[in-house]
């Protein structure tokens, strides 16, 4: 339709140098000029939003699978990869993988199809001429080779930097609280300033490549013009090329500007496009952690808890020294095992290899007799209920918080795991009770009825094995003996696993172990680590002596 309009009007300047039909081509012409633009306007309507509409559905593809795929990965890859950048990918280089398939695919196949088109008609009206404005494209071609690479590398710089800008402005909205206590705002602001001009120093060097490439562009697509109006000129005054037919060939070097400028803004597209792609790739070629490729193995969805270590041994990386040496350990289902020891002792680490989040050594960590690398994970995950030191909640209701993992249970499950954690008083103080939101991380609720919150998470899936990472480390005193004591009856049955500081939250269990340096140094009741007089001892005589100290400090200020 867009190449009718120069043949319409080369007839109609034809019919009108010879004086033919004046009146009747006034009317035609115009009108069939008018029918082709209309035509044209109507089917690149449809195809161009098919072709938007395909990059949208890629992006929507594209983006669900990152999103599948990051949650498949193993906490290590969150460890060494900032939550800025990811951030970064999932936004800003998604945007651009989607331009260089939508309006960059647009641009070239719109130039690509108008110079196959043209091409032939302008062969056609004078090869010759056709040959000498075509002079120019492999000028072009050099351009878009010389500085192509250099655009590519310059975007590849800009998204990489805009990672770190973002993880900047990540870091400095969650740690808000730190930054104005301190009364750092100031020196933040003056970090983000340095940080914003150098992303705009980048995105400026980009500017600068793509401002020589496409002025250059256009000069040689003026010579071709140039070259045309020249020869064609010389050919209309010989009388070989009529008005009508130099009208039209200009016409059609005309359409061929907007391709071989586009050269230039497609590539910078692709340029663009293919540094983003490579950043995602990366992410998508990074292995999932195993424990999500263990099959399915159709056994009962729920395990019943009891818990292995054979002699194992664990470090995070080869070159790192060992966190756990050489755990024997049984734990019996429906039983309760208390950790205790020094900071960095591994006792996280232990309960962690429990939930798979880092994989145990084939053939050191059973579950049910079984080895854990052979558990399903969807098994695995339905069994263990862990709340761990750092609490994360969702910045979404008290509600959607505790039924997190187990969306389908009743009010009366929510109500009762909310009692036995000591969280119901507090809920009952707000206007929604459990609708109340909750703000980003829980930011409306204390320490200790965050604690709680996640407390309640875990009791209310009823999993058949319990983990309690310091879980009441920002809980008073009188608050935990309440919950430990509404925590017997719950757990009757269910495997449980504490980890704690405090001996008073560790005393009943039916077995307490005491890890020095990853390795288990003593083990047995509470009375029978008393009797033997070594480190649980000693932790027990502290706490004893810091307890009858704050007692006394406490009767003085009464």
């Amino acid at each position: 339709m867009h190449l009718l309009i120069p043949w319409f009007t080369r007839l109609a300047i034809d019919n009108l140098s010879r004086g033919a039909s004046r009146r009747w081509d006034l009317l035609v012409f115009p009108g069939l000029i008018v029918l082709a633009a209309a035509g044209q306007g109507v089917f690149r309507y449809f195809w161009r939003t098919n072709v938007f509409g395909f990059s949208r559905h890629i992006e929507w593809d594209l983006r669900n699978q990152l999103f599948a795929h990051l949650q498949r990965l193993p906490l290590a890859y969150f460890q060494r990869m900032k939550t800025g950048d990811l951030m970064s990918r999932l936004t800003n280089d998604l945007a651009s993988v989607r331009e260089m398939l939508g309006i960059g695919a647009v641009a070239a196949l719109d130039g690509a199809v108008l110079i196959l088109a043209a091409l032939p008609l302008m062969i056609d009206i004078d090869p010759w001429l056709t040959l000498w404005s075509l002079l120019v494209l492999p000028g072009i071609t050099a351009l878009v080779l010389g500085f192509g690479n250099r655009i590519h590398r310059a975007y590849r710089d800009v998204q990489q930097f805009l990672g770190r800008l973002s993880i900047f402005v990540q870091e400095s909205l969650a740690g808000i609280r730190v930054i104005q206590v301190h009364g750092q705002e100031a020196t933040r602001q003056a970090r983000f300033e340095e940080l914003s001009a150098e992303y705009m120093r980048r995105n400026l060097v980009t500017a600068r490549l793509s401002g020589v490439l496409w002025p250059l562009m256009a000069v040689f697509s003026g010579l071709a013009a140039a070259v045309v109006l020249w020869l064609g000129g010389r050919r209309v005054l010989l009388g070989t090329l009529t008005i009508g037919q130099f009208v039209q060939f200009n016409g059609y070097l005309a359409m061929l500007t907007w391709p071989v400028m586009a050269i230039g803004y497609v590539v910078n597209l692709y340029q663009r496009g293919s540094a983003a792609l490579t950043r995602l790739v990366e992410i998508l070629e990074s292995p999932p952690a195993p424990a999500y490729l263990t099959p399915e193995d159709g056994l009962p969805r729920r395990l019943r808890g009891a818990i292995e270590f054979r002699n194992l041994s664990f470090r995070y990386d080869p070159d790192t020294p060992w966190i756990l040496r050489g755990i024997d350990l049984k734990v019996s289902a429906g039983s309760c095992l208390a950790v205790v020891g020094e900071v960095g002792a591994g006792k996280s680490t232990l309960v962690h290899l429990i939930a798979r989040l880092f994989e145990a050594p084939e053939g050191s960590l059973f579950l049910d007799g079984r080895d854990i690398r052979a558990v399903p994970l969807s098994r695995l995950r339905a069994s263990i209920g862990l709340v761990s030191q750092d609490i994360f909640l969702f910045s979404e209701t008290i509600r959607e918080n505790i039924l997190f993992g187990r969306p389908d249970a009743t009010v009366q499950d929510m109500e009762e795991a909310a009692r036995i954690a000591a969280l119901l008083p507090s809920v009952q103080e707000f206007a929604d009770r459990f609708d109340t939101l909750l703000g980003e991380r829980g930011v409306r609720l204390s320490g200790g009825q965050k604690q709680r919150t996640a407390l309640a998470r875990a009791l209310v899936a009823d999993p058949p094995i319990l983990i309690l990472d310091d879980a009441f480390s920002s809980v008073d005193v009188q608050t935990e003996e309440s919950i430990l004591h509404d925590l017997r009856a719950a757990r009757i049955g269910r495997t449980t696993i504490v980890i704690s500081h405090r001996i008073s939250t560790v005393k009943d269990a039916d077995r307490i172990v005491y890890l020095h340096d990853g390795a288990i140094v003593e083990q047995g009741t509470h009375q029978e680590l008393l009797a033997q007089e070594g480190r649980y001892h000693r932790l027990y005589q502290r706490q004893l002596v810091a307890s009858e100290l704050d007692a006394l400090a406490a009767k003085e200020n009464g």
